[in-house]
């Protein structure tokens, strides 16, 4: 079967719960490193609120579906990222990282750098299967 009549690989990112538990875990960390400063009471209490106030943020932004997105490729027009009715054109950048757990995809988009996370539970197993197989394969042939 030749590579222009394979069908597009679509990737539609759902919410993901390891996601949630990194960002729980990481303000957990640094909430347990602000406490155990030996430092003035008064610059421990605004870096726990500086603490506080990312993690509210974070936590806003996967309610509302910040890291929500689809991604698609064919042998015509290579990487399209779709976000809230726009197509995109992205480039996957060489510095991206596939593991079996986590996708870091470096991309451009119109001159701007972005970094798109795909969690091994955002998506059907089969479907990450082939998103790390093409990935993998794209990445050996672009270059």
């Amino acid at each position: 079967m030749s590579a222009k009549s394979e069908a597009p690989l679509w990737i539609a990112v759902k919410q993901s719960r390891y996601l949630l538990i990194l960002i729980i875990l990481t303000h957990s960390v640094a909430i347990i490193c602000v406490l155990m400063l030996s430092s003035d009471f008064s610059l421990m209490l605004c870096l726990l609120i500086f603490v506080a106030c990312s993690l509210f943020f974070q936590l806003y932004r996967y309610r509302q579906g910040f890291y929500l997105f689809i991604l698609r490729h064919s042998a015509e027009f290579s990487w399209q990222l779709l976000e809230k009715d726009k197509v995109l054109a992205a480039a996957i950048l060489g510095s991206s990282v596939v593991s079996a757990w986590l996708i870091i995809l470096h991309v451009q988009i119109d001159n701007k750098r972005r970094s798109l996370l795909v969690f091994q539970d955002a998506v059907p197993a089969e479907i990450y299967r082939q998103l790390r197989v093409t990935l993998k394969i794209t990445s050996l042939t672009e270059h």
